[in-house]
């Protein structure tokens, strides 16, 4: 998915300097947006072959999800427009080290999920991923998951989107009901609210700084403006790139196996869990980077 992001000038400064929170809000909106997108490209994932959980979430190329968003997080905090000082460098390495690990979150979501699917669910999910249509769309979104699929998605996605209104309005309209099926929008809006809560609460308390928590939600909210829109152009470009090629018919099945009981069960217990491991990992690294400034104690 395009993800445009830039760090917030929090990084030129240090905590002391961070006289109200509304000086260390703009570090939020790039992260959030980042955990968004992330969060949203699983949303169009798919499995392959599998009996179990586990199986079922190493298969479906969930965890080659999960091996991006350290990678993505580290681009985002590192893109700042200016370098930091040598102080805030140095803490943003240690904070980073470790943050947002693929096994770690891996296991954390598996956690959170056991026993949520009941074994008809499993059977369902295997049966569907071992079909030729069920292989066919993990093959596809697999291969939209490397490096160079993902800068090809960035800029071929907004085109074949822009073109299916005329070309294909079925098409479109089926993107969409997939895309809210899945409530993708909705969940990566509540994701990168949750996250920036996190992130923000921590370096608040870190600045000595605490907020009620209405007060935190309402600056996440006023700085985030417009964030919505944009996990909504990001979900529908990766869409349309991932699935130009995949007959009609064959998208409209995959839709039929979305809302289906085990689909819907997979999906929303997936994403329920994955954004409480990315609250936690979110609270962690900024706990982390207070604590290599020196402005908090392990």
């Amino acid at each position: 998915m395009a993800i445009h992001l830039a760090c917030s000038r929090v990084f030129q400064q240090s905590p002391s300097s961070l006289r109200r929170s509304k000086q260390m809000t703009p570090f939020v909106p790039p992260l959030t947006r980042l955990a968004f997108a992330l969060c949203c490209l699983v949303s169009l994932t798919v499995a392959a072959p599998a009996q179990t959980l586990h199986e079922i979430n190493n298969a479906n190329g969930f965890h080659e999800m999960l091996v991006a968003i350290g990678p993505g997080f580290i681009t985002a905090v590192k893109s700042a427009p200016e370098t930091p000082p040598q102080k805030v460098q140095d803490a943003l390495a240690a904070a980073l080290e470790g943050a947002f690990d693929a096994d770690k979150m891996e296991a954390a979501i598996e956690t959170r999920m056991a026993d949520k699917l009941p074994a008809k669910d499993l059977a369902d999910l295997a049966s569907f991923y071992a079909s030729p249509l069920g292989k066919q769309v993990t093959a596809l979104e697999i291969q939209a998951s490397t490096p160079e699929e993902r800068q090809r998605k960035a800029i071929e996605g907004p085109k074949i989107l822009g073109e299916l209104p005329s070309r294909d309005p079925a098409r479109l309209a089926l993107y969409k009901k997939i895309v809210d099926d899945l409530s993708a929008i909705d969940t990566g809006e509540a994701v990168a609210l949750n996250m920036g809560y996190a992130m923000l609460s921590e370096m608040l308390g870190a600045a000595g700084k605490a907020l009620p928590d209405d007060q935190i939600m309402a600056l996440l909210r006023q700085r985030s403006e417009g964030l919505r829109r944009d996990i909504e152009t990001d979900v529908m470009d990766a869409t349309a790139y991932i699935y130009r090629d995949l007959p009609l018919e064959d998208l409209k099945l995959y839709e039929t196996f979305l809302v289906s009981p085990a689909g819907r069960h997979y999906y929303d217990q997936m994403q329920v869990a994955l954004g409480a491991v990315m609250t936690d990992e979110a609270r962690s690294f900024g706990h982390r980077f207070f604590v290599a400034l020196g402005y908090r104690k392990a």
